[in-house]
């Protein structure tokens, strides 16, 4: 266990929990021709149902991707060693995947809550050296698309928020 105190956007770039767990501080992919460095990228779809479906409202769901470097040694953004064995990372990694749902995900801009993991969750990029992991959360069935800024995520609802499915955003 690693006593250290990781602040996404400072030592990490993004901290993947589950109450079951140990939170995962992970390193995000960066290409050196990209100076907005690593992101996480939505993706919103709407499914209609087949005609053999008793649902006959859409169904909305959104994706979050987003892609983390596994090597060793690595160097965390405010340059220190990370500390934990690319076999560590792929352990906890998957136990937390494994979960399936109520996966937390935390960057510089917040948190968002109630992700859930199912069907195809890691792409595997094997390099000589490296790997990259490009992780797939979903927020599954949602009915409203946030008004603000990903970098409004908050880890709780409150008077100033809306929840957006089981995915909580700030509203402003």
């Amino acid at each position: 266990m690693n006593d250290r105190i990781w602040v996404a956007g400072e030592n990490c770039d993004l901290i993947l929990k589950h109450p079951a767990h140990e939170s995962l501080p992970l390193i995000g992919y960066r290409t050196p021709a990209d100076a907005l460095g690593p992101r996480i990228r939505i993706h919103y779809e709407v499914y209609w149902p087949d005609e053999s479906e008793t649902q006959t409202e859409p169904i909305e769901i959104r994706h979050l991707w987003f892609t983390v470097l596994v090597a060793d040694p690595m160097l965390c953004p405010d340059g220190s060693w990370y500390p934990y064995s690319s076999r560590e990372v792929r352990s906890r990694l998957n136990a937390i995947l494994l979960e399936k749902k109520n996966i937390r995900l935390t960057t510089s801009a917040g948190t968002i809550t109630g992700l859930y993991g199912t069907d195809h969750v890691v792409i595997d990029t094997i390099y000589a050296g490296a790997h990259t992991l490009e992780i797939h959360l979903s927020t599954r069935v949602l009915s409203d698309l946030p008004a603000v800024p990903i970098d409004m995520w908050l880890d709780e609802v409150g008077a100033e928020s809306s929840a957006w499915g089981v995915a909580i955003w700030r509203a402003e």
